[in-house]
This record gives C-alpha cells, sequence and structure tokens, in this order.
C-alpha cells in the first residue's frame, strides 16, 4: 500500500476518488490528511473535524477482496480488522454495526465504503484528540504510518469469514441501541446477524441502517 500524507485536504474519500477517476492510480494506495475541512460521513453528512484525527482513505482492486465477501459488507469488514489493530494495541474500541466505531456508548470514529471504476474506496475517521466529543483511548496511536502499515499488512490475512466469526461473537455490544428502517425505530435486541453481514428482524433483511 502506497501511503501519501498531506497536511489539509477538503476529503482524503474525494480526493481519491478523483484520482481514481482521472486514471492516476495505479497501485493500493491511501490517502491521510492531518487535517480535513469537508470530510464525509455516513449518508453524504459531513463528518465533524476535532482538535486532532486520524483521517484517511483507501483505494484496492475489487477483484483482490476476499471471494467470500459480499459487497455490502465491505465496512463491516475493514471497519473489523480496523477495530482489531486498535484492540492489539490495548484499545476498548468496538464496531457498532455496520460501520461506526464506540468506546462504550460514545462514537469514536466511522467507516464508509465506496465503488469507483473497480476500485473499492474505503475512507476511516477516528477522533484522537478533542474537547467536545469521545475519543480514542489516550496516547495509543503515536506513529500513524506505522499503525497504518500494520493495518494494511493485516487485511491480507483475513476471509470474510473470519471477520464474521469473529464480530459475531461481540455483536450482542449492539443490543443497547436502536435504529431507523422504514419510518420505524427497530431494536438491535431483535436483530440476527446473517452469515452475509445483513441483519435479520422479524421478515426483513436489511443492510444498510440508519
Amino acid at each position: 500500500m502506497k501511503i501519501v500524507t498531506f497536511k489539509t485536504l477538503p476529503s482524503t474519500q474525494q480526493y481519491l476518488i478523483t484520482l481514481i477517476k482521472d486514471n492516476k492510480i495505479k497501485q493500493p494506495t491511501c490517502i491521510v490528511a492531518n487535517k480535513q475541512d469537508s470530510g464525509i460521513g455516513s449518508r453524504g453528512n459531513k463528518w465533524v473535524e476535532v482538535e486532532k484525527g486520524l483521517y484517511f482513505s483507501f483505494c484496492m482492486p475489487l477483484i483482490s477482496l476476499p471471494n467470500d465477501l459480499k459487497l455490502e459488507s465491505m465496512s463491516i469488514f475493514f471497519g473489523f480488522i480496523f477495530k482489531q489493530n486498535l484492540a492489539n494495541i490495548g484499545s476498548k474500541v468496538w464496531l457498532k454495526y455496520p460501520n461506526d466505531l464506540y468506546v462504550e456508548q460514545n462514537k469514536i470514529g466511522g467507516i464508509i465504503c465506496n465503488i469507483v471504476n473497480g476500485f473499492v474506496v474505503c475512507g476511516i475517521g477516528l477522533n484522537i484528540e478533542s474537547k467536545n466529543f469521545a475519543t480514542i483511548d489516550n496516547g495509543l496511536i503515536v506513529d500513524y504510518d506505522d499503525f497504518l502499515e500494520t493495518y494494511f499488512s493485516s487485511i491480507d490475512n483475513y476471509s470474510w469469514n473470519k471477520v464474521f466469526t469473529k464480530y459475531s461473537q461481540e455483536f450482542h455490544q449492539n443490543e443497547r441501541f436502536s435504529f431507523h428502517y422504514k419510518n420505524k425505530i427497530l431494536s438491535f435486541k431483535n436483530a440476527k446477524l446473517l452469515p452475509d453481514g445483513a441483519i435479520k428482524i422479524n421478515n426483513d433483511i436489511i443492510y444498510s441502517i440508519r
């Protein structure tokens, strides 16, 4: 993975997507920004910048993804592996279905994935320091490049089945939360995580929630 770092960008995801559309990406690439003022969150919402954060987007060819990974579950796949790397250095972070990073009941980050011209583009934002928002455990990530290199190297060690097996054991942490679906508020207490990454509530199979 080629890692390129900028002091400031409006959005690492939009920058990388533009490079892909302009045919300027020839290998898996990660764009990192120390600051970004127009970061993209879920459903196109703006990601609120904190005093210090880790903001990056990376791309890799779709053909390099595990054969057993359903594309609708990419955020779970990349998000869970990212969570595991944080846990490996002592964080108590967990992955709230399907693409939010939490410590206890507080959101500290998020994952968003898109498909662009044969590439998967995954953007991740993580609060490091903030006066107003929850953050990752203090002082865990010292060197961003080293952490990201470890993360990207670890992706090759995971199939979707391996991620699902581990995540299904932690899915119960979602039970204290609810979400909106078809103008209803549904509880995760009634949700079952399916082997392809969808959840089932009553007779509904759901891949996308808000």
